[in-house]
């Protein structure tokens, strides 16, 4: 069991403070970039183009994180305030980010002319690191309340049960405390696993494409299950379609996708092959390289 604590914002003057969350978020987006250096660079790819990224996806997870929110969690409310659409601050989808993420990278990398397939593969690397940076916010914060643990099956308990917080009176429920899971927890851990997946399989040379389909497989499947973890018995439980969650449903669409770019893609020659420059070899050669007449 992890004890209880809470990270509360910083205030500085007026309406102003840090708060945790957004730092570990920024946290999230500045580590996953440099890890997505860290892999292109051997590997003869710009790991400058990263750098350029990470500008245009913090702004597409934001305003399609907010549009996610907005749609599959609080239509009822939107659709009564639809200025509030404008607030992009105010609630946040994970999967509405991701999506928003992958779409600007994927527009950028075709507006830049690079190989989408190759960035791709680690642009997930680093997307992954960034989850579980980024989730730390969630966790620190609790703004993800689960399930309490004792609603669970048996061995759920047994094997995760280390990972629930005893939340004193107040802060789940009013008048008692409640030992459950933390959603914020489990998403972090869900990162971790599949950037621990994604830097096994790229220990050794695959198919373009590979960890961009490997990624979206891992985390749906682990995604969907943590889902169960939401709590169905306070104020805040989300929304169902059907059987399960928003965030379920999108889960097995990310599966389909993530076999699709597999199967698509398995016959390419595999990357990288042993040719490849390394690119501050490229950038000393070219400054080396005599001028034009």
């Amino acid at each position: 069991m992890i004890p209880y604590f809470k990270i509360d914002a910083l205030e500085l003057f007026g309406p102003l403070a840090i708060q945790p969350w957004g730092v570990l978020v920024a946290l999230g987006f500045i580590l996953g970039t440099m890890v997505c250096r860290r892999y292109a660079a051997p590997r003869g790819l710009d790991p400058d183009a990263y750098a350029d990224l990470i500008v245009w996806i913090a702004l597409g997870g934001l305003v399609f994180g907010h549009l996610g929110h907005a749609f599959f969690y609080q239509w009822d409310h939107y659709s009564k305030n639809p200025l509030e659409l404008f607030k992009v601050w105010d609630g946040l989808s994970s999967y509405g980010g991701y999506i928003g993420c992958t779409l600007v990278a994927f527009a950028f990398f075709k507006r830049r002319k690079l190989d989408v397939l190759k960035f791709g593969d680690i642009t997930m690397v680093g997307l992954a690191f960034g989850i579980f940076v980024g989730r730390l916010g969630c966790f620190v914060v609790h703004d993800h309340i689960g399930v309490e643990v004792r609603d669970t099956p048996q061995i759920v308990q047994t094997l995760f049960g280390w990972l629930a917080i005893e939340f004193p009176p107040g802060t789940a429920e009013a008048g008692r405390s409640s030992l459950r899971f933390d959603g914020g927890l489990l998403e972090s851990v869900n990162g971790l696993v599949t950037f621990g997946v994604l830097v096994f399989l790229a220990r050794k040379p695959r198919f373009p494409g590979m960890l961009l389909g490997a990624a979206p497989i891992v985390y749906g499947i682990n995604r969907f299950f943590n889902d169960f973890a939401r709590h169905s018995d306070l104020a805040t439980a989300d929304n169902h379609w059907g059987p399960f969650t928003p965030a379920q449903w999108f889960s097995c669409v990310l599966v389909l996708v993530g076999t699709s770019l597999l199967i698509a893609n398995r016959k390419k020659p595999v990357w990288p092959d042993g040719t490849e420059v390394p690119w501050d070899e490229q950038v000393a050669a070219k400054s080396k390289a005599p001028a034009a007449p």
